[in-house]
C-alpha cells in the first residue's frame, strides 16, 4: 500500500508543478490528463500484482484512491469538451448552456441517488459488497464510459464512486463559470467574447510593472472585492496583453526588496495622470 500512496503523492506533486507553469488553459488540461492517465496506469500495473494486507486496505483503495483519480480524469475530459463546445456568444446564452449542463448532471445523479448519499454520508455497511474485487455484481454496474473493465482493477461500484467525484468537480466548475459570467466587468477573462480576445493589446511597460499593478489591484480590492486570487488575475492580464509573467511571486519579492520607491510604477502612473490633469485645466 505504501507504494500506491507514493505514486498518488507523486501524481499530486506533478499536478502542482503543471499548475505552477501558468500555461494556457487548454495546454494545462492536456498535460494534466496525460499525467493522470500515466499515473493511473502505473497504479493499475502495481495493484494487479499486489495482495492488499487486509480487506480494509482494498476497500480504501477502491472506495477513495482510485475513484479520486478516475473521477479527475473524466472531469478533465469534460472540461476540455466544454471549452470546445460552449457558445462564444452573448453572456445570457452562455449561462443557458451551463444551466443545461448542470441539469444533465443532476439528472445523472438522481439515477443513482442512493449511492451518492451512501458516499456523501460516509456510510460503510455495504463496503465489502461495493469495493472488494470478485463480487458477482460487477457486470451489473458496467459503465459504457469504461468499456475496458479489468476485473483485477475493478469492483462493482468503484467506477460509480468515480462518477460521484466527477459530479462534485464538474458542478463546482460550472458554478464558478456562472459566477464569472455574472462578473465580467470584475476581471473574469475566460468568458469574454471572441471579439475582445482578438484585440491586439500589447503591454509595452516592463513585466515587473505589470506585476506591481496586479498586486495593487488585488490588495486594494478593486477586483471582486479582493476575493479573486493573484493567480487568476495574473492569467487574465497575461492573456489580455499576450505576455508571460513567469514566476510573478519571485517578481513581487524583488519589488518588495527595492531600496527606494517600492511602488515606482504606480508612483509614475500617479505623476503622469496629475500632470495630464493640470495641463488640461488650462
Amino acid at each position: 500500500m505504501k507504494r500506491i500512496l507514493d505514486l498518488v503523492k507523486n501524481y499530486e506533486n506533478t499536478i502542482k508543478k503543471i499548475e505552477s507553469k501558468h500555461l494556457k488553459k487548454e495546454d494545462e488540461l492536456k498535460l494534466k490528463l496525460k499525467e493522470a492517465k500515466k499515473h493511473l496506469h502505473q497504479i493499475r500495473v502495481y495493484v494487479r500484482t499486489l495482495s492488499f494486507k487486509n480487506t480494509q486496505e482494498e476497500i480504501n483503495f477502491f472506495k477513495n484512491i482510485k475513484p479520486s483519480i478516475c473521477g479527475e480524469i473524466k472531469f478533465l475530459k469534460l472540461q476540455m469538451s466544454y471549452k470546445t463546445e460552449k457558445p462564444f456568444v452573448s453572456v445570457e446564452k452562455q449561462k443557458k448552456y451551463i444551466h443545461r449542463e448542470l441539469r444533465r448532471l443532476e439528472s445523472k445523479k438522481k439515477k443513482n441517488i442512493n449511492f451518492y448519499r451512501y458516499i456523501k454520508q460516509g456510510q460503510t455497511a455495504l463496503d465489502k459488497m461495493y469495493f472488494v474485487r470478485g463480487n458477482e455484481q460487477l457486470a451489473l454496474f458496467s459503465q459504457t464510459d469504461y468499456p475496458d473493465i479489468d476485473p483485477e482493477f475493478t469492483t462493482s461500484h468503484d467506477l460509480l464512486a468515480s462518477e460521484v467525484v466527477t459530479y462534485h468537480l464538474l458542478s463546482n466548475y460550472f458554478k464558478q463559470e456562472l459566477h464569472c459570467l455574472s462578473n465580467l466587468e470584475a476581471g473574469c477573462y475566460d468568458t469574454l467574447s471572441n471579439n475582445l480576445m482578438k484585440n491586439n493589446f500589447t503591454w509595452t511597460a516592463s513585466k515587473t510593472d505589470l506585476v506591481e499593478l496586479i498586486y495593487a489591484l488585488k490588495v486594494t480590492g478593486a477586483i471582486n472585492g479582493g476575493d479573486t486570487q493573484i493567480k487568476e488575475i495574473t492569467e487574465v492580464f497575461g492573456q489580455l496583453f499576450n505576455v508571460d509573467l513567469g514566476n510573478y511571486y519571485k517578481t513581487f519579492g524583488e519589488i518588495k526588496n527595492r531600496q527606494n520607491n517600492q511602488a515606482k510604477f504606480l508612483s509614475n502612473l500617479s505623476l503622469n495622470l496629475i500632470s495630464k490633469l493640470e495641463i488640461d485645466d488650462f
